[in-house]
């Protein structure tokens, strides 16, 4: 019952993947929007893109998280 319920809500391996691979690009190219606060930009940050990589098995450490938050930021 446990891994009928697991690949309902988890899915396969493959799906597993394929999100993970998804999730790693958004995480490559995530910029700030043109009008996003930070305190926004930051949520959206933690709770999409982080959250969802760590639920799927993958991490990142604190330093390379600042540092893509500091490179998203607009140069202006």
């Amino acid at each position: 019952m446990w891994d009928t319920l697991a690949l309902t809500y988890e899915g396969s391996l493959e799906v597993k993947r394929n999100k993970l691979s998804l999730l790693a690009r958004k995480y490559e190219l995530f910029e700030m929007e043109e009008s996003e606060s930070i305190q926004t930009m930051f949520g959206r940050f933690q709770t999409i893109i982080v959250n969802e990589i760590c639920f799927l098995g993958r991490s990142y450490d604190n330093f390379d998280h600042i540092d893509k938050l500091l490179r998203s930021l607009p140069r202006k």
